[in-house]
């Protein structure tokens, strides 16, 4: 799903909004996301998962196209964590007894 179709399912299920207030309702909750992730805030969105930022080390890398060895400068980057309930609904056949009588 992308963001036009997400706005399009919200307008759909708010006929009563006007769809350039539910666009500017979107563009807040992914600002107000994006802020809190650049000032080393975590984010949790109860249901859904945990935005947290990591940071990844700086290493030698090989460029493909000549085989060249290349330093990669060291960086921030987003782990996100589903909760358990989102895990659950995914999973709905996943169970305990399963793993125990596959070994």
């Amino acid at each position: 799903m992308v963001r036009s179709e997400l706005l399009q399912k919200l307008c759909d299920l708010h006929p009563n909004l006007l769809r350039k207030d539910i666009e500017k309702i979107l563009e807040i909750i992914f600002l107000e996301i994006t802020n809190a992730l650049c000032n080393g805030e975590n984010v949790e969105i109860r249901g859904f998962g945990t935005y947290k930022i990591t940071r990844r080390k700086a290493r030698v890398g090989r460029n493909p196209k000549n085989s060249e060895s290349v330093k990669i400068p060291e960086k921030n980057a987003i782990k996100w964590k589903m909760s358990k309930n989102f895990f659950n609904l995914l999973n709905k056949n996943f169970t305990e007894n399963e793993i125990s009588d596959t070994y």
